[in-house]
């Protein structure tokens, strides 16, 4: 039967195909072709984690080891009240606490505060800090900046990159921690910030009441100038009127209408000091009396002096020192002599003070005496000094009244003002230090255990992008996956790879080994493929030589002949002919002597030890295949074999560079395209199944041949084995 009017199969891709890729399966990555693709690639991912663990070991010791020093502060919304004053700033409301805490976490980070830390600790000078940080200085200009700024930015840069502030949530704790090579300047440096954050807080605080004050300042003022233009007026009009007033302020008599003149002022005060001074002298004179006549060391001031009393105990100290310790020394001993000379120097001090006190007495007697007398003489010259001055107090009285107004305004502006500077002076500050930074004992990096996990974690993440990468661009078709994704062809099966002591009609026998049933499943497919069911003619082809497409030519009609099929399996790879072998026949009388027309097609067909197959040779070896199959003989034998046979399965030549195969395609009525899974290309692939289009041939689909189910991963190996592992744990009850 003729193919020339079967229509050719389209190359198209099943449906969703070219969606997926190895990795990912729809919108989910597909583990298990991830797990097959890490086998694949083992030796690559082992080398590439070694080289990064190794990378990591040797980064890890070369790194300069980092202290790192922390510093925790307390910071409450507000302060404690220092001062009983009334607040300038505004209370801050409860809702808004992790605003305010974030905000001063920020303050903390601000450029101003490091700049502050580099002041305090001198940072700035010279680079010592730099040096100690393990960053070369910067020696010269940069841009706009001169090379002392660029020098100060620089410093200012190290501390705020080193800095590390923290605020753990539902807590007002705040940890400032500075990292350092240099485990004293990580806790200095975390100390100075803990203190320039509390200092300028404080003077944040302070500053908030500059405005306060400056209003307050600007009220004094007014009122200082109207309190100086009522005083003014006062005085003047008591200077025209001959009034002195000693009392403006504090009033001898509080809601008279008049006030004492300074004549009248100064006699009472005259009488009471004369009366003061009488009295002084009396004292005085009965003590120096009372004192000429006792020694000098019974007087009562002497013994109460304290000077003498801490002198006299002393003493007594020293005396007792030089009693105890002249019991085992003579007199000459340098101790002795010491204590005596001690002794002697206090005994001096005491007498020379004890004549001062009686001088003094005596001093105070005569001073009283004299200002007895002075006293006495002011007196009588103000007693006749006194004048009325009631007519003239009348007007100075309202202007002093005026006075005390104006001075009672000022006063409280003046109170107002100083509570205010008071309390931003003195207010208690509401940031406090919890912790203080220690010196660090031990470095926070380089961590072994963290370093190597994470080198080994990116080494492995390396890995698998090199193994994508390597898995994308490879070509190699191994799994029905990559035929449908990669070459858009609908896959019949695949069949795992012959084990080395295995033999493959051993394995075709055993009907429960692996190979067997992936045999089966390509029949089935075959039986599927078409809507008119199974194909009369079909030609198995591959892109090269040694792909296994004569196994499995063989096989698949060892599998038809099984079930009941009529089949007659044709060897048409005349240039390399070994369907004979795997027969146990001679390659004699075949296909060539066929198309030569030199012998009948009942004299080439042999039949097999198989039942239902039987078999035709190459025959001999000619020149000219492709001659041969391009005659019309060939469309002719395959029409008269299809009406004898069930299946006709013909062995053909590789696609590629033979025009052998597309001539046969193109008179057979189905193709199955073989492809060795472990070293057909893509390229490869499509070019033969070009030629193969080009035939006008009906493909039914790809078989992949010598499978690594191992490494596919997607359970072929556990579904291929299930019958054997079935029969050997029968056998194994059979043996219990």
């Amino acid at each position: 039967m003729l193919n020339s009017s079967v229509t050719p199969q389209t190359f198209a891709s099943a449906p969703g195909a070219s969606q997926d890729s190895w990795l990912f399966s729809g919108s989910q990555i597909d583990l298990e072709g991830l797990r097959a693709a890490l086998l694949r690639n083992k030796w690559v991912v082992a080398v590439i984690c070694t080289a990064g663990l190794l990378l990591g070991i040797t980064v890890t010791f070369l790194t300069v080891p980092t202290y790192r020093a922390e510093a925790s502060l307390q910071i409450d919304q507000q302060a404690s009240r220092v001062l009983d004053a009334p607040d300038i700033e505004p209370v801050q409301a409860v809702q808004d606490a992790d605003r305010f805490l974030q905000t001063q976490i920020e303050i903390l980070r601000s450029r101003a505060l490091a700049i502050r830390v580099a002041e305090t600790l001198g940072l700035f000078a010279g680079d010592r800090f730099l040096e100690t940080m393990r960053v070369r200085p910067r020696t010269g200009p940069i841009g706009s900046l001169d090379a002392d700024q660029a020098h100060r930015e620089q410093v200012i840069a190290v501390l705020r990159d080193n800095l590390t502030v923290t605020l753990p949530e539902g807590s007002r704790v705040a940890h400032v921690a500075f990292d350092s090579p240099d485990p004293l300047t990580a806790s200095r440096v975390a100390n100075a910030f803990a203190d320039a954050m509390i200092s300028s807080n404080l003077n944040r605080r302070y500053d908030t009441s500059v405005y306060a004050r400056q209003f307050l300042r600007e009220q004094l003022e007014q009122a200082k100038e109207r309190l100086e233009a009522s005083e003014q007026s006062m005085v003047a009009y008591a200077r025209t009127n001959g009034i002195i007033d000693t009392d403006a302020v504090r009033e001898t008599s509080p809601g008279t209408s008049s006030a004492p003149s300074l004549v009248a002022t100064s006699l009472i005060e005259a009488n009471e000091a004369l009366s003061q001074a009488r009295a002084r002298r009396i004292d005085a004179q009965q003590l120096w009396v009372s004192t000429q006549a006792a020694p000098v060391m019974s007087l009562p001031e002497v013994l109460s002096n304290s000077a003498i009393q801490t002198m006299m105990e002393r003493r007594s100290q020293l005396e007792a020192d030089y009693a105890e310790q002249s019991q085992g020394r003579q007199e000459g001993h340098p101790a002795l002599v010491r204590l005596r000379s001690e002794i002697a120097t206090i005994d001096q001090r005491v007498a020379r003070l004890a004549r001062d006190i009686r001088d003094s007495i005596h001093n105070r007697f005569v001073t009283a005496e004299l200002q007895e007398r002075q006293m006495q003489g002011e007196v009588t010259r103000l007693t006749g000094a006194t004048l009325s001055e009631q007519d003239r107090s009348i007007r100075y009285t309202i202007l002093r009244r005026e006075v005390r107004t104006n001075r009672e305004l000022y006063d409280g502006l003046l109170q107002r003002f100083k509570e205010i500077s008071a309390a931003a002076g003195v207010s208690s500050n509401n940031i406090s230090i919890v912790d203080v930074a220690s010196t660090p004992t031990s470095p926070v990096s380089p961590n072994v255990p963290v370093n190597l996990g994470l080198s080994l974690l990116g080494a492995f993440f390396v890995a698998l992008a090199v193994v994508y990468l390597r898995e994308n661009l490879d070509d190699t078709v191994r799994s029905m996956s990559e035929v449908e994704r990669k070459l858009h062809i609908t896959a019949l099966g695949m069949v795992p790879r012959l084990e080395d002591s295995a033999v493959l009609r051993d394995e075709l026998e055993n009907h429960t080994s692996s190979i067997s049933e992936a045999f089966h499943t390509v029949r089935s497919a075959i039986e599927l493929s078409g809507v008119d069911g199974l194909p009369q003619s079909l030609l198995i082809t591959s892109c090269g030589k040694g792909e296994g497409k004569t196994t499995s030519a063989y096989a698949l009609a060892r599998d038809f002949a099984r079930v009941g099929k009529r089949v007659l399996l044709v060897d048409a790879d005349m240039r390399r002919p070994s369907m004979h072998k795997l027969l146990s026949l001679e390659n004699a009388n075949g296909l060539v002597e066929l198309l030569s027309r030199t012998i009948s097609l009942e004299d080439t067909v042999r039949t097999t030890s198989i039942a239902n197959l039987d078999f035709i040779p190459a025959g001999a070896s000619v020149p000219n295949p492709a001659e041969l199959l391009g005659t019309e003989t060939m469309p002719w034998i395959i029409s008269v074999m299809d009406d004898q046979y069930d299946l006709v399965i013909i062995d053909g030549p590789p696609m590629l560079g033979l025009a052998d195969a597309p001539s046969i395609a193109t008179h057979v009525e189905a193709t199955v395209f073989v492809v060795d899974a472990s070293q057909a290309r893509r390229a490869t692939i499509l070019a033969a199944l070009r030629r193969l289009r080009l035939s006008r041939a009906r493909l039914l689909g790809i078989m992949l041949n010598r499978v690594e189910l191992r490494t596919l991963g997607y359970g072929y190996d556990q579904y291929y084995n299930y019958n054997e592992e079935k029969q050997h744990s029968r056998r194994w009850l059979r043996r219990r």
